[in-house]
């Protein structure tokens, strides 16, 4: 069976699904490869085992969620075990847009080999993960499209061959566990083409240059939002000293769900949606600036939404009166990264709340506490998550949807980012 509208099963209490992008060659991102965690209480019923039925729960979350909202339409890389292979449980999903990842425990033995037939005859993708030569993973080669290897802390001398091999066999290989723009340089030099780690979200990759007049002036802005004193005739002055600014601010007011009528300028936009929703877009429209920098940036800035909305969509679901400053703090916590300067520096530019920096500079109060959460989430860090989760009343299942909901409304602020499906690795 492939891809279908399906409830949610009831079991399926507390899974958690997180996602990490992969890069081509031009720093494009390409897909996601989607990681997952069970709920800790599940149990197995019957004689069904219990890494079918768990893996089964998380999938299911995972279809009722809905892929597009996950991965805003790229390639989604779904982690398969050799239970859930031989079990067909990815033929919940339509082949065109995922990759089929066969973790590392699997063995090439004749069952595998078999439903790996099977699965390439259905149309799917298989991508081996962090080979390592074992002769067991042989038999799984000439049906694997893509080769994963994870190159933290061994050599070119060591990697060189290796890929050289898997080319020649005519493999894409993925280098993961990329950490520093050194080992970058180093897997493009020997041949690989994909690439995940966390080097694509350090500071210093993504740097480009100073901060644009654009920037400048909406920093500017931000500050007399906060004053008071300041009128509207100044504030629109200061729009009108930028008109690009000011075109672009009310096209993102206005597409947002305000449920009023269209706003037709600055002073109107603060009229009818307030100071406060005004310097939010203007937050948001701070960190789009850097998008068009590169395809790098355009990933990182789509980043630091989702982070913005799902800090508030938590601080919502606990009944907190303060989401807006929740959003601020997601949405800040990441300008060090995307500005290519320290967080410290960037605030001192910014004003914001005692609270808001205590929470990004030491790490203090309830609004660290859901950004620590949220940041924990998006590593797949889910013994973080749960330990931060007992305070709050909400159920953790509701993560994955709110996880969902601001990818989604991440993507659409960031609309026209381009789209690579699994067929054309």
């Amino acid at each position: 069976m492939h891809e279908v509208e399906t409830p949610l099963p009831p079991t399926a209490l507390d899974v958690f699904v997180a996602r990490q992008p992969i890069f081509d060659a031009r720093n494009q991102r390409v897909a996601y490869e989607l990681l997952y965690r069970d709920s800790a209480q599940s149990t197995a019923a019957g004689h069904q085992p219990a890494d079918i039925m768990c893996s089964e729960m998380a999938l299911h979350a995972m279809l009722s969620i809905g892929l597009d909202r996950l991965t805003a339409g790229s390639t989604a890389w779904i982690n398969i075990t050799r239970d859930h292979l031989l079990a067909g449980l990815h033929r919940l999903f339509s082949p065109e847009n995922i990759v089929l990842e066969l973790l590392e425990s699997i063995s090439g033995d004749d069952e595998v080999v078999a439903a790996c037939e099977r699965a390439r005859a259905d149309g799917y993708v298989l991508a081996l993960d962090d080979y390592d030569g074992r002769p067991e993973l042989a038999a799984l080669l000439p049906h694997a499209s893509v080769i994963k290897l994870q190159v933290l802390g061994r050599t070119e001398a060591d990697l060189a061959p290796v890929v050289r091999s898997l080319r020649g066999e005519g493999l894409t290989v993925l280098a993961e566990c990329v950490e520093t723009p050194e080992q970058l340089v180093m897997c493009r030099r020997i041949g690989c083409t994909l690439f995940q780690g966390y080097v694509f979200s350090r500071p210093e990759t993504l740097a480009g240059r100073a901060m644009s007049v654009e920037q400048v002036t909406i920093l500017r802005i931000l500050g007399m939002l906060t004053d008071d004193r300041v009128s509207e005739a100044r504030l629109e002055e200061a729009f009108q000293s930028h008109p690009t600014l000011s075109y672009a601010l009310l096209r993102i007011v206005n597409s947002a769900a305000i449920g009023m009528r269209s706003v037709s300028s600055i002073p109107h936009a603060m009229r009818i949606i307030g100071r406060t929703a005004l310097s939010r877009w203007l937050h948001v429209m701070l960190v789009a600036t850097v998008a068009s920098r590169s395809p790098l940036a355009h990933e990182a800035v789509q980043q630091a939404l989702v982070r913005a909305r799902f800090c508030e969509l938590i601080a919502q679901a606990i009944g907190s009166g303060d989401s807006a400053a929740h959003f601020m703090v997601g949405l800040l916590s990441r300008l060090d990264v995307l500005l290519g300067m320290p967080l410290e520096q960037v605030l001192e530019r910014l004003p914001v709340r005692p609270e808001v920096r205590s929470a990004l500079l030491q790490g203090t109060g309830a609004h660290a506490r859901i950004l620590h959460m949220a940041i924990a989430y998006e590593n797949a860090d889910w013994e973080t998550v749960t330990r931060f989760a007992p305070p709050y009343s909400f159920k953790l299942h509701a993560l994955i949807e709110s996880y969902a909901e601001a990818a989604e409304w991440a993507a659409e602020r960031l609309a026209g980012s381009r789209t690579v499906t699994a067929s054309s690795l």
